[in-house]
């Protein structure tokens, strides 16, 4: 068995030909302490980890269908409709791993809930959608996300009960530097689902391993898995930007005018002035006395709550009394020919 060390003291153990197995068997304490502490285990990280091959993926923009799935960069999370195909492309540098004689390599997508609170918990899909598929491979029925390739192999880790699928890579001879693998996702369950996910938000942890479970790269990205994929995604982007906008923005801009420049405290300058302002309506003819009467009582009243609400004397408002004077006025008055009246405000005379 050959080790080859890099920086940082990274260390990857390589089989030669001679010793090369891809189905290494392990006995029951060693298994138990593997599926422990391996990337699906109780304990996992989710920091992004390129490693010495830069790994890393990355999805086809010209791919998107505002009804299948899209993907925002600014929240780095992927907005997509149950059973719908996600493609996704992994690169990573082939150079160095083939110095090493690694011929097959795994990805493995592992789902988890974002809030560390539920990272403990396994994710698995809800009751109705597996009765859904009841016909289909049990070996995948419990699995949210589905992968498209053939090979693929479900996990489920026997002490953190975690759901992963894994897509084998075999002899897989890349045209550049850069190894570039295409892989076919679904999520069979949606968001709102309440006995799976249950609107919490999700992360699915990438990882490039061997095949025995070393990580050599780890890549997350965030999931919402609904019915509109570009309405939600809207709609999430705008939460962010008013969340990370600082509330004191407004106030620090402003603060640099000079407050005869602000359009409101102008506003309020202005009707300081107009109320000491004196106004002249002009004559209102009135046909009848019935109607000239009306309209003397609703003016009398308008005034008359004014005074009220503004905690003046009734006594002391000129115009109130006037009014009043004018409807008793009319009131005594026994002919009834039709006359036009008239009515005209001169500061606080009635005519």
């Amino acid at each position: 068995m050959d080790t080859i060390k890099f920086e940082k003291e990274e260390v990857i153990e390589v089989v030669n030909s001679e010793a090369e197995t891809d189905t290494q068997s392990f006995s029951e304490e060693s298994e138990s302490y593997y599926q422990d502490f391996r990337q699906t285990g109780l304990q996992i990280c989710t920091d992004d980890y390129p490693g010495q091959f830069n790994f890393d993926f990355f999805l086809d923009v010209t791919e998107m269908s505002k009804r299948h799935w899209m993907y925002s960069a600014a929240l780095n999370k992927i907005y997509i409709d149950m059973n719908r195909v996600l493609p996704i492309q992994f690169q990573w540098r082939f150079d160095d791993i083939g110095l090493l004689g690694i011929k097959n390599l795994q990805i493995r997508a592992l789902p988890i809930f974002a809030n560390p609170e539920f990272q403990q918990l396994s994710i698995k899909r809800c009751p109705i959608h597996i009765l859904q598929d009841k016909l289909c491979d049990r070996k995948k029925i419990e699995h949210i996300l589905w992968c498209e390739q053939n090979d693929a192999i479900y996990e489920q880790n026997s002490i953190s009960q975690r759901h992963s699928v894994v897509a084998i890579v075999r002899n897989f001879v890349p045209c550049s530097d850069f190894k570039t693998y295409n892989v076919l996702y679904k999520f069979m369950c949606k968001s709102s689902c309440s006995m799976s996910l249950n609107r919490r938000p999700v992360h699915v942890i990438f990882t490039l391993e061997t095949l025995h479970g070393q990580v050599l790269g780890r890549k997350k990205i965030g999931v919402k898995v609904c019915s509109c994929p570009r309405r939600d995604m809207l709609k999430e982007e705008a939460i962010e930007r008013k969340r990370i906008t600082p509330v004191n923005t407004f106030n620090k801009r402003t603060s640099l005018i000079d407050d005869n420049e602000i359009p409101g405290k102008k506003l309020k300058a202005n009707n300081e002035n107009t109320e000491n302002k004196i106004y002249e309506l002009p004559s209102l003819p009135i046909l009848g006395k019935q109607l000239y009467l009306s309209t003397l009582e609703l003016l009398h009243g308008h005034f008359l709550g004014s005074a009220v609400r503004e905690d003046h004397l009734i006594d002391s408002h000129p115009l109130i009394s006037m009014l009043a004077d004018l409807i008793s006025q009319v009131k005594s008055e026994n002919n009834h020919v039709q006359t036009k009246y008239v009515i005209q405000i001169d500061n606080t005379k009635i005519i």
